[in-house]
């Protein structure tokens, strides 16, 4: 049985994680196992016993952690949740196993390896909610195309971390899909493929599945 670990949202009391993943894990054979900021002290137990990593959807990055100060961000994740998931994103690393970040995941990567991010999107099409069309630039992970995804932020990739190439943008130029060159799978989309039944979505999830050794 393999696990695939997901990094979940919390509060000072609670946990969060929409039940949309563990559902989508579980369709695919796969064991769902949440790892929260706490269970960091067992980082290298965890690397080495899960198959693969999903970083979750969440609210607002603290700008500070791209070197600037906050004009626009809203809902502010704890700094413990950042923290402990840049930790577990750099013990991560080394192993090449999958990992995959959705929504402030990809923004959480994009961070990490030294990008920053527009904190509040000015565009005449509709990020915060609903659907738009986007264009995949490239065969990997999913076919060259255009696509319908659905779409629930307000923040977006300003400057690309580096190591990182765009795979996906939307109609208007927004970037919505990134992932590390010279690594068998480490990708990040904007939007949330756990619950969207898309062309797209589907697709990621397939060769996010396969790619799981």
């Amino acid at each position: 049985m393999k696990t695939i670990g997901i990094a979940c949202s919390i509060d000072e009391k609670r946990y969060f994680l929409n039940k949309d993943y563990i559902k989508k894990i579980v369709s695919f054979g796969f064991m769902p196992v949440i790892i929260t900021p706490e269970m960091l002290v067992f980082r290298d137990f965890i690397v080495d016993k899960i198959s693969a990593l999903i970083i979750s959807g969440g609210g607002d990055i603290h700008p500070s952690f791209y070197g600037e100060k906050n004009m626009a961000c809203r809902s502010i994740v704890p700094r413990e949740r950042v923290e402990a998931e840049f930790e577990l994103i750099k013990a991560f690393l080394p192993t090449q196993k999958p990992l995959l970040g959705i929504c402030y995941g990809m923004q959480l990567i994009n961070i990490y390896f030294g990008g920053s991010l527009i904190q509040d999107i000015q565009s005449p099409l509709n990020h915060k909610d609903g659907t738009h069309r986007v264009s995949m630039l490239l065969d990997f992970p999913i076919k060259k195309g255009e696509y319908l995804v659905n779409s629930s932020h307000h923040q977006a990739i300003k400057t690309l971390g580096e190591g990182l190439e765009v795979f996906c943008e939307a109609e208007d130029g927004f970037i919505e899909g990134i992932y590390l060159k010279e690594h068998p799978f480490f990708v990040g989309v904007q939007w949330h493929p756990e619950r969207d039944n898309g062309e797209a979505s589907e697709s990621l999830w397939q060769i996010f599945s396969k790619s799981i050794q």
